[in-house]
């Protein structure tokens, strides 16, 4: 007995500091959930970012960490489904190089997958913006995150091998295409910030901390991304009237939003290239037919 009071007597003092440690407010899911998309944003697993940023948002719903993992995810979503379209498109070229003669059928393959996973994302990122529509206000959007590795290359050497006829290596192909991924959500990233297409300045921006994403610009610069990607869509894509419509009429309801909230709080600039991207789809839309 004397024994146990005494291993008793050492465990007690050692015990009391961890719990005064344990002090403070929990963290709480949704914090940890977007934690963990941080974390996996920075190591570049993007399908795993996905998940987190997921769990985040139906954790914390509509509250502003929630609304920081919806526009974080969309950027995501956004820069992946550009990266497919990009990637489709060297796939899309290279087959007609002589030197991919003998896996012509092999090239038009991958030009298919990569335009149906570029569709595929697309459509989920206009989807998230259309279910955000009721829930922008002109408050800004606080968004924090290491901003990806990017390079200043115009193309990827193995993207270029692709565009030349080259057949290349799996974990070669994934390499170029992570690298892609991090260079497009780092142009997407910086045009939010409202630092255009300076990837220097919105390394620099983001890596002082939180910055506030403006709802109106937000709008605008996404839409502007799903006006380009959507033109996969067009005769010189995959050919898909059905789907270009689509994009032009999500487009054009998400920027009727966005001109709701210039009304409130002008900006002559991002007015003008608002109405400059209707006209563009109205024009679409009628070339298009009903």
């Amino acid at each position: 007995m004397r024994h146990r009071l005494f291993f008793l007597s050492l465990a007690i003092p050692i015990f009391l500091p961890l719990v005064a440690c344990s002090g403070g407010p929990p963290t709480s899911p949704g914090e940890k959930y977007l934690s963990d998309a941080r974390s996996s944003l920075k190591t570049s697993d993007f399908d795993k970012a996905v998940r987190d940023l997921d769990a985040a948002i139906k954790s914390a719903g509509d509250e502003p960490l929630g609304l920081q993992a919806a526009v974080l995810r969309v950027a995501l979503m956004t820069a992946l489904a550009d990266s497919g379209k990009k990637m489709a498109e060297a796939y899309g070229l290279g087959a007609k190089e002589p030197a991919a003669k003998s896996r012509s059928s092999a090239f038009s393959k991958m030009r298919a997958d990569y335009y149906g996973i570029a569709r595929s994302r697309l459509m989920d990122a206009m989807q998230s913006v259309m279910n955000q529509r009721g829930k922008l206000s002109g408050n800004p959007i606080a968004i924090e995150i290491s901003f990806p590795g990017f390079t200043g290359a115009a193309d990827d050497p193995t993207v270029t091998k692709i565009k030349n006829g080259q057949w290349v290596a799996d974990a070669e192909r994934f390499t170029a295409e992570t690298q892609m991924d991090r260079n497009g959500l780092a142009r997407i990233l910086t045009a939010l910030a409202g630092a255009g297409s300076d990837a220097s300045k919105g390394q620099q921006l983001f890596g002082s901390g939180k910055v506030d994403i403006d709802p109106r610009a937000y709008l605008i610069e996404l839409n502007n991304n799903f006006l380009q990607i959507g033109g996969m869509f067009d005769p010189r894509g995959v050919n898909q009237p059905d789907q270009l419509r689509i994009v032009n009429q999500v487009v054009r309801g998400n920027l009727d939003v966005a001109m709701k909230l210039l009304a409130t709080k002008p900006d002559k600039d991002l007015e003008a290239r608002a109405k400059k991207m209707q006209a563009e789809c109205e024009h679409m839309l009628k070339k298009l037919g009903p």
